[in-house]
């Protein structure tokens, strides 16, 4: 079970619908809102947006995001269609860590406890109040785990009812990036070797570049295997050449990585992709999971609402 399908029963998501039905793909996060039609693989073309959220920067804190998604959803056009929820949680509010194998991870409730620890290990107390999940890493493997504040989680089940959404995926962005890249195969995607030779190394990489923030992840048979993040400028360009080179210098098994898929959604008032040039021949730009050429607007909160709150979908 990965670990979107392992957060979406904290969210008391409604079973999934078939994968040809049109859902709205949203990226949550403190600068902007994303958003895009997707029906199957397929983003609807014409249908991104990307919308300044008001009153960003306040503490990162995510209640002006949940507003302006509020708003969103009521928007005329979004309110008719109540198209089904996907959200993508920006890295600044679902926290990602690997832990160690323990043998407490063979049962609940100590799996959860465990879990807990290693989050609040690195994050603090504050972890404590949060919703974990680990995804299903083999027997004496690292696991991969996510925390989300639990009242965000709340917040996003009641916005979505309230709009009359069925909301059907809440995961981390790093796992839309992920799954975008397994979809298209894009370069950094590649499984373990069939022969057996170095089947333990990672086997491809992706590098996730928010507004302030690099996250480079190692990947193998569809997992992520490690995981790095730091602080980024506007000059992340030459920063995430530098950040990767130091990192393989700390981990030379990544040594043998050939190629880092970039998924670029770093400017809330630009257009979002990259020139190829701009990067070293290395970093490959991964498609933008929520479209390549979104529409700038102002911050949602300020657009008029729907004269009539729809209804909540059965």
């Amino acid at each position: 079970m990965s670990l979107t399908e392992r957060l979406a029963p904290l969210s008391a998501l409604a079973t999934l619908a078939p994968l040809t039905q049109r859902r709205l793909r949203v990226l949550l996060s403190p600068q902007q809102l994303l958003c895009v039609v997707r029906q199957g693989q397929r983003l609807v073309e014409g249908s991104a947006q990307q919308i300044a959220v008001a009153g960003a920067g306040a503490g990162g804190h995510w209640q002006a995001s949940i507003d302006a998604l509020r708003a969103l959803l009521q928007q005329p056009a979004i309110a008719a269609a109540r198209l089904p929820l996907e959200i993508s949680l920006s890295g600044r509010w679902s926290q990602l860590v690997l832990a160690p194998w323990s043998d407490a991870l063979l049962s609940e409730p100590s799996a959860g406890r465990f879990l807990q620890t290693q989050l609040a290990a690195l994050y603090g107390d504050n972890a404590r109040g949060w919703t974990v999940v680990g995804d299903d890493a083999p027997y004496g493997h690292t696991r991969l785990v996510c925390g989300v504040d639990s009242t965000l989680l709340q917040a996003l089940k009641d916005v979505a009812a309230e709009c009359g959404h069925a909301c059907r995926v809440i995961e981390p962005l790093l796992a839309t990036v992920l799954r975008t890249m397994e979809a298209l195969r894009q370069p950094g995607w590649r499984r373990a070797r069939g022969d057996g030779k170095d089947a333990d190394a990672p086997s491809g990489a992706l590098a996730l570049v928010e507004p302030g923030r690099i996250t480079m992840a190692a990947l193998r048979d569809n997992r992520i295997v490690a995981i790095q993040s730091q602080p980024a400028s506007e000059a992340w360009r030459l920063e995430l050449t530098q950040a990767w080179q130091r990192w393989t210098l700390r981990a030379p098994e990544l040594a043998g990585i050939a190629t880092v898929a970039v998924t670029d959604l770093s400017a809330p008032h630009a257009a979002l992709h990259l020139v190829p040039e701009a990067l070293p021949s290395r970093f490959v730009l991964n498609p933008n999971p929520f479209g390549e050429r979104a529409t700038v607007t102002g911050p949602v909160a300020q657009q008029p609402m729907a004269a009539v709150s729809p209804e909540v979908a059965a």
